[in-house]
């Protein structure tokens, strides 16, 4: 705590953020630190927060020992539902700039450059409860009687823009996916002289078009876009050559351009360079090919590496294939090993990220059912989230990755013992 109020001023941006209450008894940056400190402390729902919010332990955490108690767990989510979400947003922000200011990021990773990867995510879904800003889809399932009826299943589906390295991995941004019904009309016609309200839910690369900007606009020292093969595709290359990133796509569709074209190219060709990678026990052959100019949908080369891996202690298993788009002055000037390596970093989103989430963070539980409201609690999680990461790697040096030999030096096993010694700060402040 004391890290956190010294160096990123925490109490300072959770007492900036705001909500639309009028005259509330209990301020909306109280309530957004209950919201962090639940994060923080992996508590799992609001209901398990609610004889917290009594105990001295966690009263004395917030500075409020004098209070009997600090306020109800209905208060917190009535906060929550109207909570300005871009004031919770730059408790995350606010961290990562002075983070950046502080030269955390300096180094970069390869070439110096600063990598993020982008991927969507659905941490919530329902059959039975749903609100506004649900996306809804049909499913088939066998009924009680055995026979196939159709059910609406409701869910919440993200963006996620998270800066990967070899050491630690910070969530950058997040954009939710819109329902039909609250997407903004467009123009249509051939003079697009109409507006007209979309017939469908809001799709993936829709949401991670508006991300990518923010991001850049937001984080401009950001070098390379990293995502999977969803994304590639002309129209979402060329937005990241018009904001100027780098780029590393998975390519898996091997009738699709330029993919297509770089294989009829390479063809029986052996290896262009090959890599013993011995510590991962690794036979890496790579082909390169350059200034492809076959996707129709994009104006620009496009490079194209491929990768085959054999595990050199099962050399009897069928190696694996990578195959890698790459645009953008940035990242055309790594070598294809290192291209290989930026393209597998990007599962770090996934284990470091929703796996992480779901199974530590409890971010597929539904802590309060309203679009607004779930953004403002994500964005205070993701801030403790941050905050905790840089602590563990800046400060300790001795958990996560860092641990060495000592496995019981994990991120879990450290976050016992901050709630073990909550009961010790309170003794001390008697």
């Amino acid at each position: 705590m004391a890290y956190a109020r010294k160096v990123y001023a925490l109490g300072e941006l959770l007492g900036r953020v705001v909500d639309g209450r009028r005259k509330p008894l209990t301020p909306s940056g109280l309530v957004a630190t209950v919201v962090f400190y639940t994060g923080l402390l992996r508590i799992r729902s609001f209901n398990a927060l609610e004889p917290r919010l009594s105990d001295k332990p966690f009263l004395r955490l917030l500075g409020r020992l004098r209070a009997a108690v600090l306020c109800c767990v209905d208060t917190v989510s009535r906060s929550l539902r109207v909570m300005e979400v871009e004031s919770a947003r730059a408790v995350c922000v606010s961290i990562l700039a002075k983070a950046e200011r502080n030269k955390v990021f300096r180094e970069g990773w390869y070439n110096a450059l600063r990598y993020f990867a982008i991927d969507g995510w659905e941490p919530i879904c329902s059959r039975k409860r749903h609100c506004s800003g649900c996306l809804v889809r049909q499913l088939k399932v066998k009924g009680p009687q055995g026979k196939v009826e159709e059910v609406a299943e409701y869910y919440h589906r993200y963006v996620v823009a998270m800066l990967i390295g070899p050491r630690f991995d910070l969530v950058l941004d997040i954009e939710p996916l819109l329902p039909r019904d609250i997407r903004p009309a467009v123009l249509k016609g051939k003079k697009r002289e109409r507006l007209v309200r979309p017939a469908e839910d809001e799709g993936e690369l829709t949401a991670a078009t508006r991300l990518i900007k923010r991001v850049k606009q937001t984080f401009g020292w950001v070098d390379v876009a990293v995502a999977d093969a969803l994304y590639a595709n002309g129209p979402f290359l060329s937005t990241v050559q018009q904001l100027g990133l780098g780029a590393v796509i998975i390519a898996r569709k091997e009738t699709d351009e330029p993919l297509k074209e770089a294989l009829r190219i390479w063809a029986e060709q052996p290896a262009q360079l090959v890599v013993e990678d011995k510590a991962a026990s690794e036979r890496i052959e790579l082909w390169d090919c350059s200034d492809l100019e076959t996707l129709g949908s994009y104006e620009g080369k496009i490079r194209v590496v491929r990768a085959e891996i054999t595990h050199t202690q099962e050399p009897e298993k069928q190696p694996s294939r990578w195959c890698m788009l790459v645009t953008g002055k940035p990242a055309r000037l790594l070598s294809p090993e290192k291209v290989l390596r930026v393209a597998r970093a990007r599962w770090h989103l996934e284990n470091t990220g929703f796996h992480q989430w779901t199974t530590r963070w409890y971010f597929d539980h539904v802590f309060v059912h309203d679009a607004r409201a779930l953004l403002a609690l994500y964005w205070l999680f993701f801030a403790a989230f941050n905050l905790l990461t840089l602590f563990l790697y800046c400060q300790l040096r001795c958990y996560g990755r860092d641990r060495g030999t000592d496995v019981t030096h994990t991120i879990s096993r450290l976050i016992d013992e901050m709630l073990d010694d909550l009961t010790a700060f309170a003794f001390d402040s008697s």
